[in-house]
């Protein structure tokens, strides 16, 4: 009788080589280096500025429940940013008013400037003119081309139209197809097959339905994901607020402006530790939530040509 040799595979220390323990420890060094600042800031967050001098690295004496967690109350309530408003004069604007200015700018524009590019990307994409030819070349033209010095006329420009230092007017400048997600969106909409929107025009469907309820549900996870990105970026933005919205700051300016400026006890390392947290807690709350969208690959599934 023959006897069947069944295959055994390889212990994992076995197929361990030089290169993966290589490529391990550099991923590790990476990985602590950028977890250990991230520490270090909460827990110097939590000491007072007499303690931060004599205990520079490690964390604050006592238990936790008696840690500076008023560093915290203190820089979300008393914390302000003075602003010149046209009118008015010169304003304090608090820590919560900065906020709300953050969520408007940053919810706004993420939402602009991923329905824009992924709205013009299904039309490039699913309708062949020769327009759409035009359009994906333009795109990548201005990858390409650097742009700089533009910043000055944008101003201008911004002023004269009216725009300039309205949050509504920053919503119509982020309202753009131009960039690197449009080329993402073009590629998602070419994945898709052209039966599910043959059998939705069977149906006596209109293109504004097939883009509604055919095109959009099946990118979603694509536009779910760019528009995370996008709120991140600009959560973080101060640059461009700065400039552009100089009495309706956001928390990413009044950070900015935290780590310049004196402000009494705001001028102490703990507590611009604890402006830098609150401004971070957020994104690190939203990367923890959709972390697998995030570091996932994107699949869609059904009818292939």
């Amino acid at each position: 009788m023959a006897t069947v040799k069944l295959y055994k595979p390889k212990a994992n220390n076995e197929r361990r080589s030089p290169l993966y323990i290589a490529i391990f420890v550099v991923l590790t060094v990476y990985i602590v280096s950028m977890v250990l600042p991230l520490v270090w800031g909460i827990t110097t967050s939590l000491k007072s500025q007499e303690e931060f001098r004599h205990n520079v690295l490690w964390l604050p004496q006592g238990a936790p429940w008696l840690w500076k967690w008023s560093n915290y109350i203190k820089v979300a309530f008393g914390f302000y940013e003075n602003v010149t408003v046209v009118g008015v004069g010169r304003t304090r604007v608090y820590f919560p008013r900065m906020l709300v200015n953050t969520l408007l700018y940053a919810g706004g524009s993420a939402i602009l400037q991923t329905l824009c590019p992924c709205i013009v990307a299904y039309l490039t994409c699913k309708f062949k003119y020769k327009f759409s030819k035009f359009i994906n070349m333009f795109v990548i033209a201005l990858m390409v081309i650097p742009i700089v010095g533009s910043a000055p006329s944008e101003m201008q420009m911004l002023k004269t139209l009216g725009l300039y230092d309205h949050m509504w007017g920053m919503w119509i400048c982020k309202f753009s197809f131009l960039g690197m997600y449009y080329l993402i969106f073009y590629a998602a909409f070419a994945g898709l097959s052209n039966d599910f929107f043959e059998a939705a025009y069977v149906d006596g469907a209109s293109e504004l339905r097939v883009l509604l309820s055919v095109a959009l549900p099946m990118v979603r996870n694509v536009i779910g994901t760019v528009l995370l990105i996008k709120f991140i970026d600009f959560w973080n933005d101060y640059q461009t607020p700065l400039l552009y919205m100089p009495s309706q700051p956001v928390l990413a300016r009044g950070i900015f402006r935290l780590s310049q400026d004196s402000q009494g006890d705001f001028s102490t390392i703990p507590f611009r530790m604890a402006g830098c947290m609150l401004l971070a807690i957020p994104t690190m709350i939203l990367f923890i939530i959709f972390k697998d969208k995030l570091m996932s690959n994107l699949s869609m599934g059904g009818i292939k040509e």
